[in-house]
């Protein structure tokens, strides 16, 4: 629920159910959304997706309100307060390809965000 199905509906995965399956934008193999990781890799399926600080460029985990280095609040795009425009830069989990925040598909491999 909430990231899970966000992480679906970004890989084009339709909830049937409980369950929702994706590849494993490391190694490929079929997981499901509710993991905490990976069982071939091990990588942590909150970790596909981060938020980079605008502030500092430390990697966020995506649901982060504040940076976990220089704590300064990560803002959402369009979020109030602060100005400065800039946005946020966010890391596509299959190429790792630094996106601008107002995009909604990775121009270097095709992934839809969510």
């Amino acid at each position: 629920m909430g990231l899970l199905d966000a992480l679906g509906s970004a890989f084009g995965f339709s909830k049937s159910g409980s369950d929702t399956w994706m590849d494993c934008p490391d190694c490929g193999t079929r997981i499901h959304l509710g993991m905490e990781r990976c069982p071939k890799c091990g990588t942590h399926i909150d970790s596909m997706f981060r938020l980079k600080c605008p502030h500092c460029k430390t990697e966020n985990p995506l649901r982060a309100k504040v940076c976990e280095k220089c704590k300064k609040p990560l803002q959402m795009p369009g979020g109030s307060g602060g100005g400065g425009g800039g946005g946020q830069i966010y890391t596509c989990p299959r190429c790792g390809f630094r996106a601008n925040y107002f995009m909604t598909s990775c121009p270097e491999c095709g992934v839809k965000f969510a």
